[in-house]
């Protein structure tokens, strides 16, 4: 049944309708008023370009509909005035400017009507230099490559470029005293072009004179290695912002500022002061994660970040998670270039089982690490492995003494998800029976990434391959043979599950890899992406027996601060299962 409304609550009813569709009114009226009431400034007759550099000069164009008559005369006078510089500083010195103002009933208009003529030109520009830079490479760089040159059409804006470039680099390049003695801008409207004319006096060029580092938990003699210059080395701001960068990438120090303490220069020299602010000297971590090839995953770590004032470190992390767990130390020994050079001293345990294989494998290494200036990463190492293991119910034990090199370079134009960039990692390894092994073997291992923008998404590629050269491969142990298939290998595939099989079907892994895949990924919204892919390849024994497998599939995306969270379907094209979810996190490249 309805309820039943006394009179006075139809009154008040009423009364509360009424009310709303009068403020609804009121607001409409409000809002068409308000859509009304709007200056309206036209530019005619001239290029985009000169339009918005006039609308962005006028002081009228700032004023309401309320604009007082006593005000509008000297405004538009001044409005002619502000076109025509406007349009000066884009080097049209004789235009034509008209002006056309009407009132309405409840707001003005404005007309410019504007014929730019021909433009000015630049007919020479003379840069003279006196002192060191006249010598210097750099500025004759910045010249050749000048914002404005001789023959285009005059813009003062770019005639400021110039000029604010010349001194900017001075600067930079530790001319500190440099004085500009000409700063001419010669405009011959009648004859349609104009001259630049800028004198510097650079001064003398300083050096690099003593650093004070503010610090007190490592040795300064150790700091003093991040050092890219040397005392008496001529001035360069670039020098500075790369030190800061040496001294960040080390780890040490939570903040870096580094600061040219100009105004106690002498001698021809310029004291550097660095304060350096440290970081929590322990470190804790726990996370968690999950991927469809081990399950779910906790991790713990722990960090000595500074050990001793020489910059020694160490830290230690275990994994945890029902098909591979672990746990590592690593002792870290910066040398004579520490944030480029490095000792790191290594040991862990790691069990794996999985539905291929089952493994124990104790390790202990020493490594050598060195950054390139090309941007190589290069890292020798020999490791010794222990590992008890069973392959297709062959249980066996190995020994490997191991050398090994490694070089790896990535290039990305965002950290977590790039637009565009690139991954490449090539690594050789092997023992000998000779020396404490218990088998010989050489082995070759590659991937490789590449990401780059297509349309409104990204295309993401990788091809991963390795070969080994060994007798027999049931004498190598599990983490020497190669397997496919998984989160990222072939998708559609169990882990691990692809690769050479025994009599009875079951997979023992094989001397060779390749494997491939393309991806397209688009944005859909916010943080969300979707994604198709395609994976291909196999392990295998020889080049006869390659048998690649096709996974395809689609999945999304949701771009964390940590890196793309990924979840797949995927299908075997030529496998028994129709679907296999992948779930994977991390960073792209």
């Amino acid at each position: 049944m309805p309820p039943v409304s006394t009179p006075a609550t139809q009154t008040s009813a009423r009364t509360r309708h009424g009310l709303t569709v009068l403020l609804a009114a009121l607001l409409a009226v409000s809002l068409g008023t308000a859509r009304a009431q709007t200056p309206e400034i036209t530019i005619t007759g001239a290029g985009e370009e000169a339009r918005e550099n006039i609308r962005a000069h006028l002081s009228i164009a700032r004023e309401d509909c309320a604009l007082p008559e006593w005000r509008e005369r000297p405004l538009l006078r001044r409005a002619e005035q502000e076109a025509r510089e406007a349009l000066r500083a884009l080097g049209y010195y004789r235009p034509d400017v008209e002006l056309e103002f009407l009132r309405t009933d409840d707001c003005w208009r404005l007309t410019l009507d504007v014929a730019q003529g021909d433009p000015v030109t630049v007919r020479r520009v003379d840069i003279t230099l006196d002192g060191e830079a006249a010598g210097d490479e750099a500025f004759q760089a910045l010249i050749q490559d000048s914002p404005i040159r001789e023959g285009d059409r005059l813009r003062h804006d770019r005639y400021e470029q110039l000029r604010n470039a010349l001194t900017r680099l001075a600067a930079d390049r530790g001319y500190l005293d440099n004085r500009i003695v000409t700063r001419e801008l010669r405009v011959h409207a009648e004859q349609g072009h104009a001259d630049i004319v800028i004198h510097m006096d650079s001064g003398d060029r300083y050096r690099f004179g003593t650093v004070t580092l503010d610090q007190d938990i490592l040795d300064p003699g150790y700091i003093g290695k991040f050092l890219p210059f040397q005392e008496g080395d001529p001035y360069d701001s670039r020098v500075l912002i790369d030190l800061q960068q040496r001294l960040v990438d080390g780890g040490y120090y939570a903040e870096v500022r580094v600061r040219t303490e100009t105004e106690a220069r002498a001698d021809g020299h310029v004291p550097i002061r660095v304060t350096l602010i440290p970081r929590k000297k322990f470190a804790y971590m726990a996370g968690i994660g999950a991927s469809t090839d081990i399950g779910p995953r906790l991790r713990l770590g722990f960090e000595h970040r500074y050990a001793n004032r020489a910059g020694h470190r160490y830290n230690t992390e275990m994994e945890l998670s029902p098909v591979r767990s672990g746990v590592g130390f690593n002792y870290e020994i910066p040398l004579d270039d520490p944030s480029r050079e490095r000792i790191n001293l290594m040991a862990r345990y790691q069990t794996e089982d999985t539905d291929t294989l089952r493994s124990d494998l104790y390790g202990i290494g020493i490594s050598h690490t060195r950054q390139h200036d090309s941007g190589w990463i290069e890292t020798r190492s020999l490791t010794y492995e222990r590992e008890d293991y069973t392959v297709a119910d062959i249980t066996d034990r190995t020994d490997l003494l191991m050398p090994g090199l490694s070089f790896t370079r990535v290039r990305a134009d965002h950290p977590v998800s790039p637009r565009r960039g690139w991954r490449l990692y090539g690594s050789v390894r092997g023992a000998s029976e000779d020396v404490v092994s218990s088998v010989s073997f050489v082995q070759v291992h590659g991937r490789a990434r590449l990401i780059i923008p297509l349309g409104p998404g990204r295309l993401l590629t990788r091809v991963e391959g390795g070969a080994t050269e060994a007798n027999l491969l049931t004498d190598l142990p599990s983490s020497v043979r190669f397997f496919a298939g998984g989160d990222n290998s072939v998708r559609g595939y169990g882990y691990q599950r692809l690769g050479p099989t025994n009599e009875d079907g079951d997979v023992i892994g094989g001397r060779h890899l390749f494997t491939a895949s393309a991806e397209y990924e688009i944005p859909i919204v916010g943080r969300w992406r979707a994604a198709a892919f395609l994976d291909w390849g196999n392990a295998y024994d020889s080049i006869d027996d390659f048998d690649p497998r096709t996974g395809v599939g689609v999945g999304v995306r949701w771009i964390s601060p940590i890196g793309p969270i990924r979840v797949d379907i995927a299908h075997p094209v030529d496998g028994d299962d129709r679907f296999r979810l992948h779930l994977t996190m991390g960073a792209d490249l």
